[in-house]
């Protein structure tokens, strides 16, 4: 089979094609992403530039060889490499910063000229960037890895001289000391002793599924048995479940149900409050409005529609049952969290085979690449935290800063989010679908970088 693989950077984008491996095994063949064992053809385009340079296996690894050696002489001795007059591709430097990668036939003898494209700085960093990305995916030319040889201690010398380099250190000092005496007149801050019996909160499971501060109920209505409020009078009675992995679990798919099912625009200005109660399996067995205002906007919410009706009727059997707070807000916001505004920290359980983990960071990279059609209007880099389940779907995402929340709009996370993929029933059960953490970063040149949440593989 053919396998095609593109690695693209603003400047630059290379594509190479070739033939996966005949003899994987029959859990290699249930991967989404075949193995690129043997190289057909390699092809490397520069943005702005007509000619593209394309060639087999031996381009390839010319073209590897070439751009490395360069690149760690430029940036390391402020040099050029001597290169092997038998190389057929080729760097040198030009005034004004710019940098001529030649292209020559490989065949001797011949006497046409040779293939010149000038690079910017910036281009010839992308060029190594999309080098990089394909000597590091492990599913294209495994047997392929670029030798990097270390630099000497003469090579390493620092030649900035000393007064330079502690320049720095003297300014610091001394501003330092200048803000020590002008606020020397200032006056001590009182230490605030820290408040008794405060609630703990634990980490959100998505940036969409927000906590309100939990406020007492108000003097609670007559029930109504077309919203199921008798079962919610039930919870008194009823066992309520305990299970942390159990409660976040529900919690997750009462969050998606109802924000799929939500598809009125809001006509109410005011939030609507309702204390819905859901047993084991994810089914919302009753619910009631926490005040006149949400009785009369009833119509406007999913809550009658999904509610839970036993076909010989009458009330479901209720064993256990969790109470939640669901809001619908005027700007079309849902958010979903523990009736008694408390929560309890969950286990989620994490993937943690190593083969696995290495095919979702290439499967989640590529899909994040093909949604990202914007150009990049933010000046630094923005991290999120993505949580992934085994069959590549993002159900959890968290931005990392202030910066990352207000761009969260530009980036391609919102349209590859699937927050039920992250539950399934079994055994009439709610549970919570293993997950790998990543740390995901989009850089303002339109490149992202991916890798374990925790640094380790």
């Amino acid at each position: 089979m053919v396998v095609r693989r593109k690695y693209s950077l603003p400047g630059c984008t290379l594509v190479v094609e070739g033939l996966d491996d005949p003899n994987r095994d029959s859990q290699s063949q249930q991967s989404t992403r075949s193995r690129l064992c043997v190289l057909v053809s390699a092809e490397c385009h520069v943005l702005g530039k007509p000619d593209a340079l394309a060639g087999g296996l031996d381009f390839l690894d010319e073209l590897v060889a070439a751009t490395s050696d360069y690149t760690q002489s430029f940036l390391g001795m402020g040099k050029v490499a001597v290169q092997s007059p038998h190389s057929w591709i080729t760097l040198t430097p030009l005034e004004g910063g710019l940098h001529r990668l030649n292209l020559r036939s490989p065949q001797n003898g011949t006497t046409s000229e040779p293939l010149q494209i000038d690079l910017t700085t910036l281009q010839l960093f992308d060029l190594v960037d999309v080098v990089d990305q394909l000597l590091s995916d492990r599913l294209t030319l495994p047997d392929r890895q670029l030798n990097l040889l270390p630099r000497n201690r003469r090579q390493a010398k620092n030649e900035e001289p000393v007064s330079q380099r502690a320049a720095p250190l003297a300014l610091g000092v001394s501003s330092l000391l200048v803000a020590a005496i002008a606020l020397s007149p200032l006056p001590v801050p009182e230490v605030e002793q820290p408040r008794e019996n405060v609630i703990e909160e634990t980490e959100e499971l998505s940036e969409a599924i927000a906590t309100p501060t939990a406020n007492d109920s108000p003097p609670e209505p007559s029930p109504n048995p077309q919203t199921g409020e008798s079962q919610v009078e039930l919870a008194d009675t009823v066992t309520p479940i305990q299970d942390p992995d159990l409660l976040a679990a529900l919690r997750y798919k009462l969050y998606h149900e109802i924000d799929e099912a939500w598809t009125t625009v809001p006509t109410f200005e005011d939030d609507l409050v309702y204390r819905v109660s859901v047993g084991e399996d994810g089914a919302i067995l009753g619910y009631r409005p926490d005040s006149d205002r949400a009785r009369e906007f009833d119509d406007e919410t999913p809550l009658s529609n999904l509610l839970y009706l036993p076909v010989e009727g009458g009330t479901a059997d209720v064993e256990s049952l969790a109470e939640y707070k669901v809001v619908f807000r005027s700007n079309g916001v849902l958010q979903v969290s523990p009736w008694d505004g408390s929560s309890r920290p969950s286990r989620t359980p994490r993937i943690t085979d190593v083969a696995t983990i290495d095919q979702l960071i290439f499967e989640v990279r590529d899909a994040l690449y093909d949604q990202w059609e914007e150009t990049p209007v933010f000046d630094r880099n923005l991290d999120y935290r993505l949580a992934v389940t085994e069959a590549g779907e993002i159900t959890q995402y968290e931005p990392l800063s202030d910066v990352a929340s207000v761009y969260f709009g530009e980036l391609p996370i919102e349209p590859l989010y699937n927050p039920a993929a992250g539950v399934e029933i079994q055994d009439d059960r709610v549970t919570l679908v293993p997950v790998a953490e990543f740390r995901v970063v989009f850089t303002p040149r339109g490149t992202i970088q991916i890798g374990p949440w925790d640094g380790r593989r």
